[in-house]
């Protein structure tokens, strides 16, 4: 896309596909003007072992990087030929991936950060923060969740709208502006997508004649009068206007695989410790079901954008 002109896409050696790279090599070619940086972080224990003096210890890194320069390079060779756009390939050591890639967007200002996706599990959340959802919650940029799919010219485009308080309106405003850039150069169909998440007040069920359903509709018909009023602000059909009553974690995914949606836009809240461990958000608890890609902002890279 014309505005992601600094592209890091984040190697993963151990894998077949790299799909970051893929992705990447693909949004190039709607932007002549793009730069990838191939971007592998590297770490080795055995170069931090204390036993060994300082001087030993640093040329033992650099003999792990240059190792692992020349495997970058064997394995972004194919990609250099069909790229549009050069290629440059990049080795960092570093003990945290995670920090390690955010750093290297700050000092490059790169505009887009991908990465592919991986198969999570709920302890995941529980026990430790993986690369990805860190990324998710600490980018200043956008980050996209390469899947393994290839994107269609004139495929659906999916938004992912929050009408829950008044304050989510800026972001779905910015969420909605990236979608239709993208949309715009593939020639791509947005639709919006709102779950409509009833709570039940327990105190309502001692109240004599109380109907639960009429009061589930009500808020769902509420969904229904903000999303078709957002969608004609923005010259949206209603028919490419999705709503249904439920979680988003199973709404979102089940709307857009039937969509077979090529991207998904979705923000993210930024929460992370104990409340994200126990709660999650939207975002992260999507990232496995839905088949398209993830282009995620999160609260970092939506008040840069404001």
């Amino acid at each position: 896309m014309r505005q992601y002109n600094r592209i890091i896409a984040v190697i993963e050696p151990r894998r077949n596909e790299q799909l970051a790279l893929q992705r990447a090599v693909e949004l190039a070619k709607y932007n002549p003007r793009a730069e990838i940086t191939a971007l592998r972080l590297v770490y080795d224990f055995s170069a931090d072992i204390h036993v060994l003096n300082r001087m030993s210890e640093e040329a033992t890194r650099q003999d792990v990087l240059e190792t692992n320069r020349k495997q970058l390079e064997e394995m972004i060779a194919p990609f250099k030929e069909e790229s549009p756009v050069p290629i440059i390939g990049k080795c960092v050591y570093t003990r945290d991936i995670g920090e390690g890639i955010l750093t290297e967007a700050d000092e490059q200002k790169c505009d887009l950060i991908i990465k592919g996706a991986n198969n999570h599990k709920m302890l995941d959340s529980i026990l430790f923060t993986p690369i990805d959802w860190y990324l998710l919650r600490n980018a200043k940029v956008p980050v996209v969740i390469a899947k393994d799919h290839e994107w269609k010219t004139g495929g659906n485009i999916v938004v992912a709208v929050d009408f829950s308080f008044e304050g989510h309106r800026g972001a779905n405003i910015s969420l909605l502006r990236e979608a239709q850039q993208l949309a715009t150069i593939t020639r791509g169909t947005i639709h919006l997508v709102n779950s409509a998440s009833v709570v039940l007040p327990t105190i309502m069920l001692e109240v004599p004649h109380y109907a639960p359903e009429v009061f589930a509709q009500s808020i769902v018909n509420e969904h229904k009068r903000r999303i078709y009023e957002f969608a004609k602000a923005h010259n949206i059909p209603e028919e490419n206007c999705h709503i249904k009553e439920g979680m988003p974690d199973e709404v979102i995914p089940e709307i857009c695989n039937k969509l077979n949606a090529d991207a998904v836009f979705i923000g993210s809240a930024g929460r992370s410790g104990a409340m994200a461990a126990l709660i999650g958000n939207t975002c992260e608890e999507v990232v496995d079901y839905i088949a398209a890609d993830l282009i995620v902002l999160n609260d970092k890279t939506l008040a840069r954008k404001k």
